[in-house]
Order: structure tokens, then C-alpha cells, then sequence
């Protein structure tokens, strides 16, 4: 008799039920009220999430996962104000200190002595402070001084130059090139300072952004071990996978051979049922550095690959090369991985790559595009 009732929306259905059947209590009518409500707030919120999509960005520690994050934010969401670039400040004073104690040390392990032997004293001074930043978040002044005074010394210009020989940052050099922009009185980080410090991240960061009527929310999972252990349990219902592996790390074995442990855990990704329906997505990423690597530093990568045949100076040869080896695992072809080079630095880069990848995602039909 009633079958219209149920073509109207849920608060009204109530209400004329309650119409219908009066002899309800006071109390029964709240709680249907209520219950109305809740199932009108999960409606919306589903209808909301439709237009969705859940993006997990996962790697190794230092593969430059946070450095594509920050250039999301850059493209797609009207940059770093003021404000959160002086917040990157005390970072990258930090990263310029601590690289030059990096390469201090380094010269002893390379056996490369100070030119000048008046900035023993200064390093002594960087190799022992403590407490660097005044309470203005400026370099001490004899701080500045040591540090300037050592990047003039050709001895640390050597050991810098051969920093891949002890891992030195990556950013490091640039941090140097620039030090006396970066100690000057007031100084403001650049955006592209900012891409270059390395800051460690922990936990999860959520960078959101829209694009016509679609909503992305990128996650960033620290890429720490101590950290995995938190991916599982948290992104069951992503609809994508990028996973980033550094390509100039396959030389870096001092703590563990970093490239390795990046394959093994792509390895447990293509396996875990957790993922299953996410497309996954490699990111080869550092091609500018591979590159430099590969033609220059007589680091060939038939050195630290053994299965590599091709010739030491082909970068392109030896990137696919790597590519391969994390496409492998993939057991399935009806649901291939697929990979793309990317430079994270580079701005223009990531925006043509990270395009193609929404494009990709959006139509479910992903295609691998060689950038490199």
C-alpha cells in the first residue's frame, strides 16, 4: 500500500513511519531519528569517498620518496609558503654541517690530507660542536666561519668529489656550492633548497590535492625498518602502489646492500594478499645521479651485479637492467607492474611523470614510459 515511501529519502521515511504508526514512544522516536541520521552521515561519506583515490608511496630509506612528496605539494598545491620554508631552516643547516663532518671523516678512510694546514683547527672546531644554531636558529659565527674556511681547502673539495666512495649525501655538494647564501644573516630556504634537505620521516604523512572533481590523498610511510611494520595494517584499500627504488644506490653496501633490501621488500609487496587489488607502480628514481655514477665514477655495475653483460658505460642498458630485476617477481601477468625513470629533483620531471601515473590510475590501464 505504501511502496512509495521507500522512494523517499531516509529522514522523510522515518518521519511518515512515525506518522503511520503513532503509538511510539517519545524515546523510539529519537532513536530512530538517530539511527536516520547515521545512515544518511555513512551515505554521504560513502558517496564522498567515490571520488577518492587512495595513493601508498613506499621504498627503501633514502630513495627519495619525501623529496616526490614535496613536489606534489609544489605542483598541485601552490608550493611552501614563507613560513614552512623557514621551518626547513634548521634542516638544512643541519644536513650542511653534518655533511661536512661526513667528508672529515671520509678524507682520513681516503687517506686525502688538509691543503692548508691552519683549517686543522677548524676542523677540530666543526668535528666536536654540539650546539651549532644560536637560539635565533643562525649558525654560530665561529661555526660559519670553520665551514666556509674548510670548503675552500682543496683537500676537502677532493674527498667531496669522491663521496659515492663513502657515501656521502646526495645532496651534499649542492649544499656546499651554495654555503655562503646558506650561512648568510637571515637567510630563507629556497623550494629548491627544501627538495634537497633530507629529513627523515616518521610515521605517516598525508599530502592531499584535487584535480577536477577528484580527490588524491598520497601517503608517505617512513621508509626506516622500524617503520614497515606500520604499512600492513593501515592501506588496505589503495587503489595504487608507488613504490620508489633509488637506481644510484647499487654500489651502496656499507650498511647492507641497499639495492637488495629494496628488492626484497618490492618482493613481499607483489606477494602480500593486502595489495592484491592496487596497481603497483616502480618509480626508478636518482636517474641524474645513476648516470653520473655509471660514466664517471669507474663504479661499473657489473662490479656489484654480476648478471649485468652489457656494456659499463650504457646508462640505459644498466638502468633497464635494474628495472628488470624488480619486474621479475611479479607473478601474475594478467595484472603486470610497470615503471617509469624519474629524477626527483627535477620538477618538470615529476610533473610529466606523476601526470602520466594519475592518468594511468584513472583509466586503470597502466603503461610503462621510459624517461630516462
Amino acid at each position: 500500500m505504501f511502496c512509495c515511501l521507500h522512494t523517499l529519502p531516509v529522514p522523510l521515511q522515518v518521519c511518515m513511519g512515525m506518522c503511520l504508526h503513532p503509538k511510539l514512544t517519545e524515546d523510539s522516536k529519537t532513536a530512530k531519528l538517530q539511527s536516520s541520521k547515521i545512515e544518511q552521515d555513512l551515505y554521504e561519506q560513502a558517496r564522498n569517498e567515490m571520488n577518492v583515490v587512495k595513493i601508498l608511496m613506499l621504498g627503501a630509506a633514502e630513495s627519495g620518496k619525501s623529496t616526490l612528496i614535496k613536489q606534489i605539494k609544489i605542483i598541485h598545491s601552490q608550493g611552501f609558503s614563507e613560513t614552512e620554508l623557514l621551518s626547513f631552516k634548521p634542516a638544512v643547516l643541519d644536513n650542511l654541517l653534518t655533511s661536512m663532518k661526513f667528508v672529515l671523516r671520509g678524507m682520513g678512510m681516503l687517506r686525502i690530507n688538509l691543503a692548508n694546514k691552519n683549517n686543522e683547527t677548524w676542523a677540530r672546531s666543526v668535528l666536536s660542536c654540539g650546539r651549532c644554531l644560536g637560539d635565533d636558529q643562525e649558525l654560530l659565527p665561529f661555526v660559519a666561519h670553520a665551514v666556509c674556511a674548510l670548503w675552500a681547502d682543496q683537500g676537502v673539495r677532493a674527498a667531496a668529489a669522491r663521496g659515492y666512495e663513502f657515501e656521502l649525501n646526495d645532496s651534499a655538494l649542492y649544499f656546499f656550492e651554495n654555503i655562503s647564501r646558506i650561512i648568510a644573516p637571515k637567510y630563507v630556504p629556497t623550494e629548491t633548497d627544501v627538495l634537497r634537505v633530507r629529513v627523515r620521516t616518521c610515521g605517516i604523512i598525508e599530502t592531499q590535492f584535487q584535480l577536477n572533481e577528484t580527490i588524491f590523498r598520497l601517503y608517505d610511510v617512513g621508509g626506516q625498518r622500524g617503520e614497515r611494520r606500520k604499512w600492513l595494517r593501515c592501506f588496505d584499500c589503495v587503489q595504487a602502489v608507488l613504490f620508489v627504488v633509488a637506481l644510484s644506490s647499487y654500489d651502496m653496501t656499507q650498511a647492507g646492500n641497499r639495492l637488495q633490501e629494496s628488492l626484497e621488500l618490492f618482493k613481499s609487496l607483489c606477494t602480500n594478499t593486502v595489495f592484491r587489488r592496487a596497481s603497483l607502480i616502480l618509480f626508478m628514481n636518482k636517474t641524474d645521479l645513476f648516470r653520473n655514477k655509471i660514466l664517471h665514477s669507474g663504479r661499473h655495475l657489473r662490479s656489484y651485479l654480476p648478471s649485468y653483460k652489457e656494456a659499463d658505460g650504457d646508462v640505459d642498458a644498466a638502468a633497464h637492467h635494474i628495472a628488470a630485476m624488480f619486474l621479475l617477481p611479479n607473478s601474475s601477468p594478467e595484472e603486470p607492474v610497470y615503471h617509469h625513470f624519474t629524477t626527483a629533483t627535477d620538477t618538470t620531471n615529476v610533473q610529466v611523470v606523476f601526470h602520466m601515473v594519475i592518468d594511468q590510475v584513472m583509466k586503470g590501464n597502466l603503461a610503462a614510459v621510459p624517461l630516462l
